[in-house]
């Protein structure tokens, strides 16, 4: 933590003497010709990351290279982002608020299990779509993380887990789903099919994501349903 701090002190004294800004409104507006817009100014740090973490690797990118991407300053990085590693974490707390979200939604709004399982397939495999390089950045770069920023992350993925494993358990008790299996294997085997897409879907290929899905629920549940 200390060589962390260090280098994140390093960083911030570098650039303030580098680009010394009139005024930090000056500094990070200057992109927008028609303001500053501190919300745009965000999402490009977060987009030129996702690009450079998934195809460079978190270790291997540099902050110069996601200003960079962003046609931004360090300065306006450290006006967002305390430091590269808190831009990972802001990146994970992204995809999983999402997610979490959705499958709280997908629990309280239908009681059936093996209609919600259907449900929490489609969202696992439609968030594979929709935000690919969270995904692939959360299974690859997830160990960059440390101390509370680990945690919490690791926190909201059991958290997700969770909600799988009481749909499981639930269609097992109710005896729509085969009481011989595992809530456990089964929750851990679903989670890891549809996170597995993030490396084989291709966007323009012949199956759509919901097509996809529609085939994923058809192989689980023939694997679990009683009748």
């Amino acid at each position: 933590m200390a060589e962390e701090a260090a280098s994140t002190a390093a960083e911030k004294a570098e650039a303030a003497a580098a680009e010394a800004p009139a005024s930090r409104t000056a500094e990070t507006g200057w992109r927008w010709s028609d303001g500053y817009d501190p919300q745009r100014t965000r999402r490009e740090i977060v987009d030129s990351a996702l690009q450079l973490f998934e195809r460079e690797g978190f270790d291997r990118t540099t902050l110069k290279q996601i200003v960079a991407g962003a046609n931004l300053t360090k300065g306006a990085f450290y006006h967002h982002f305390r430091s590269k590693e808190d831009l990972l974490w802001q990146i994970q707390n992204e995809y999983l608020d999402t997610q979490l979200e959705s499958a709280r939604r997908i629990l309280e709004e239908d009681s059936d299990p093996v209609e919600q399982l259907r449900s929490l397939i489609r969202l696992s495999l439609a968030g594979v779509s929709t935000y690919r390089a969270h995904v692939a950045i959360f299974y690859q770069e997830r160990r960059h993380l440390t101390g509370d920023r680990l945690r919490s992350v690791t926190e909201k993925r059991d958290a997700l887990e969770a909600l799988f494993r009481e749909v499981v358990q639930r269609g097992i008790d109710a005896g729509a789903f085969r009481r011989e299996m595992s809530d456990r294997v089964i929750t851990f085997g679903i989670i890891g099919m549809c996170a597995s897409a993030f490396q084989w879907f291709n966007p323009g290929g012949s199956l759509g994501i919901e097509e996809v899905a529609d085939q994923f629920c058809e192989l689980v549940l023939v694997g679990l349903l009683t009748e």
